[in-house]
């Protein structure tokens, strides 16, 4: 091994050393030290260079500094992608890494072609936890709705829950999960029919689970409410507010944040149809919950 390159190994390890102890001040300028070494130790194609851009954005990124996080881990994967042949694990996990980030910073078309490339590179690996692709492509979807492409982000949905059902099978509480967000997907495009058919899926599964899964179930049953009460159907949007609310209140003592939409969107149902004393009674008993 040459001195350059064994200087950065030495450097490289004290690096570690010091990040796995929080010494993040002395982590970051070991760090920076250890890149300007790599520099002349290695090709701009060597993986090792990779590994200092990477290990600097990330020690960064920790720190808070984003932006400047963004620009090492950017070169990281530019040297991982020349790379030859390609290390897709690498490339998986630094275009992760990068599209979660550019996804926080609202950098949003780098972060959908970053989680595409993770996708790929993710797929062709044996050993890539279903969910992680599947987050990619639920947030892939997300992003995509937020900037109203609706009909690019229907495919994502379908192939996370084809990777889900295959990695799980069909009767999985996270299957149940990724049905739960194609339908809401399907209920905010007005597709009600659509939306009734997988919450019913999805509302099915988790209630054969063992032991239920009662805060889900819940979900599930004022996700179908909204349906019900969006397509005018207000006698079974009121069954299933109401089953909600009772599961809510086995989960626990005092009301959650979803607890709490049930009641606001029972309360509206109820004074659609003219029972405002209901809908009155029904806050007050929720506030009372609420304060213990």
């Amino acid at each position: 091994m040459k001195g350059e390159e064994r200087l950065w190994s030495i450097l490289n390890d004290k690096l570690d050393t010091l990040r796995a102890a929080n010494r993040l001040p002395e982590a970051i300028r070991v760090a920076e030290t250890a890149l300007e070494v790599a520099k002349r130790a290695f090709k701009g194609s060597q993986t090792p260079l990779a590994t200092s851009f990477e290990k600097l954005g990330q020690l960064l990124e920790q720190k808070g500094d984003y932006t400047a996080a963004e620009g090492y881990l950017l070169k990281a994967h530019a040297i991982l992608e020349k790379v030859k042949p390609p290390d897709q694990r690498d490339i998986f996990r630094s275009a992760q890494r990068l599209a979660f980030l550019c996804d926080s910073l609202g950098r949003s078309e780098e972060a959908i072609n970053l989680y595409q490339k993770a996708i790929t590179a993710g797929t062709e690996i044996e050993d890539v936890p279903y969910s992680d692709i599947g987050t990619m492509l639920n947030n892939v979807a997300m992003i995509l709705r937020k900037s109203g492409r609706q009909k690019a982000a229907e495919p994502c949905y379908l192939r996370a829950l084809e990777i889900y059902e295959k990695q799980l099978g069909a009767d999985h509480a996270d299957v149940a999960s990724v049905l739960n967000n194609l339908a809401v997907f399907y209920t905010n495009e007005r597709r009600y029919t659509e939306a009734e058919k997988i919450h019913l899926r999805a509302l099915a599964i988790r209630q054969k689970l063992h032991p239920p899964p009662l805060a889900d179930i819940a979900q599930s049953k004022c996700n179908l409410a909204v349906v019900y009460h969006s397509r005018g159907d207000y006698a079974k949007a009121a069954e299933l507010y109401q089953s909600s609310l009772k599961t809510w209140e086995e989960v626990q003592e005092k009301p959650s944040k979803d607890y709490d939409i049930v009641v606001s969107n029972y309360a509206d149902l109820l004074r659609s149809i003219g029972q405002v004393r209901k809908a009155h009674q029904l806050e007050v008993r929720a506030r009372k919950k609420r304060l213990g």
